[in-house]
């Protein structure tokens, strides 16, 4: 098995959320066995910004499913959209 990067969209309830909290909660929400490679704060409209968030994790059932839980189940996340999941 391979490595798989799995790339999303954190987007915060609304602009006055504070995204440096919310990429500081990230790491500490993600399963065992998923480096969070990068945090990238994007404009996206009317003043809010997403977090574009990279995700690095071996090839293993349910382990996409469980990273991305765990990026919704960060405060004061609205949504959680997928960009790309590809292998590395």
């Amino acid at each position: 098995m391979g490595k798989v990067a799995a790339v999303y969209n954190v987007i915060p309830e609304s602009p006055e959320v504070s995204v440096e909290q919310i990429m500081a909660d990230i790491p500490q929400k993600v399963p065992q066995g998923v480096e969070v490679a990068t945090m990238n704060v994007k404009p996206f409209a009317f003043g809010l910004k997403i977090i574009e968030v990279t995700g690095i994790m071996e090839d293993q059932d349910g382990l996409i499913g469980k990273f991305e839980e765990s990026l919704r189940s960060v405060p004061q996340v609205q949504g959680v959209n997928a960009v790309t999941i590809t292998l590395v």
